[in-house]
């Protein structure tokens, strides 16, 4: 079996980008193996590309500024190297990408499954509708898989998968007791907008007691964020590592001790940074945005959640952690112990590597037999 991966360019230093390279060498390490390839559609030759190193990809280029003749390029690139590559399943990464196989499949007279596998809130990203050219659906949460059923798709087309983690085998322990908490923010750095650092700090400035954050990352809003932290007069209190291309390295040998992983999202897809640092064992205070951490945080086990923008029951979690009031096991939220209020859907990862894989694995073999070439909808392109 051939899968082929598309999707516009990527920065190639996400998450995104990290769950999809793994996803790919667990297929080509497979028995049998799945033969696997990515095509990007770009505007541009900027995308770091480190993280292709292993992987066999194909760009079709096109900077034209009229959409529909951007996207007619597109779609002419990429029926071409379908015609090359005759792949049998064809999996995008984002919405867009369903529309040009969509139209490919159809101007090169190939067959194959289109399955969707968008790694980003539906509800707030441009084109959304064009997930219904896919012909089956992976939700990497269950409220994307709400955004989508919400835009007409059938249940029964919609798989949730969640996303992979791989088990760790050590432990990042929480503080010592009579030493200041340690909270930790790993990820890009906007100001408002999607990440909201402004409710970070704006909670963390109105705390009592002592506490340290380490944030890893950077962003088009680092300085500001800087800034801001200065305002509050809470900067002594922050310490900045930049971006890092192994995180949790740094975690385990620089901070060595996590009081929790803070996240105050107004939206997300499946926020890794939450699975990766339960992993490690360290329970996560995050905002219940749309989507992913309700289906990863279970309250008072391994984490809490809180309304996004609610920045009073944000400080009330913060002061009980900082406080003491409430503590967490963190050898039990790694999943190293067998723990029976942690179940493979808060958790999938929890009792294998890479469980979602083998998940997609099954999904995508039961696709390909179902799917039939009378399926396909005729859409105007």
């Amino acid at each position: 079996m051939k899968i082929a991966f598309i999707g516009e360019a990527v920065s190639g230093f996400g998450g995104m980008e990290t769950v999809i390279s793994n996803v790919i060498h667990t297929f080509e390490n497979s028995s049998p193996k799945i033969n696997c390839e990515m095509f990007f559609f770009c505007r541009n030759d900027k995308m770091d590309k480190a993280w292709l190193k292993e992987i066999k990809y194909a760009q079709s280029f096109s900077n034209i500024k009229l959409s529909f003749l951007r996207r007619a390029k597109h779609v002419y690139n990429f029926s071409q190297w379908l015609k090359e590559t005759s792949p049998d399943i064809v999996i995008c990464i984002d919405v867009i990408s369903c529309l040009y196989a969509n139209k490919a499949r159809k101007k090169s007279g190939k067959q194959f499954t289109i399955l969707s596998w968008p790694h980003f809130s539906l509800d707030h990203k441009k084109h959304a509708e064009c997930i219904t050219y896919a012909d089956y659906h992976l939700a990497i949460s269950s409220g994307i898989k709400e955004q989508m059923m919400a835009r007409g798709i059938s249940a029964q087309n919609i798989s949730v998968v969640y996303n992979p983690v791989s088990i760790k085998t050590i432990i990042v322990p929480p503080p010592e007791r009579d030493k200041p908490a340690v909270f930790l923010y790993v990820g890009r750095l906007k100001f408002e907008g999607q990440k909201r650092v402004k409710d970070l700090f704006d909670g963390l400035a109105r705390t009592t007691g002592e506490w340290q954050l380490h944030i890893i990352g950077d962003g088009s809003d680092f300085e500001k964020c800087q800034a801001y932290s200065r305002e509050l007069g809470i900067e002594q209190r922050v310490i900045w590592y930049g971006w890092q291309s192994a995180p949790w390295q740094v975690v385990q040998q620089k901070i060595k001790n996590v009081t929790a992983l803070l996240l105050t999202s107004a939206f997300e897809g499946f926020p890794m940074t939450l699975l990766e640092a339960m992993s490690y064992g360290i329970p996560c205070i995050s905002s219940d945005c749309m989507s992913g951490p309700r289906d990863m945080i279970k309250p008072g086990l391994n984490g809490e959640l809180y309304t996004p923008g609610a920045i009073d029951d944000f400080v009330g979690h913060l002061n009980r952690v900082i406080s003491g009031e409430v503590k967490y096991q963190h050898d039990i939220i790694s999943g190293e112990v067998k723990y029976q209020h942690i179940s493979m859907i808060l958790f999938p990862a929890r009792l294998r590597d890479f469980t979602m894989c083998y998940i997609l694995k099954i999904l995508i073999m039961q696709y390909s037999r179902n799917y039939k070439s009378d399926h396909y909808e005729q859409k105007i392109f």
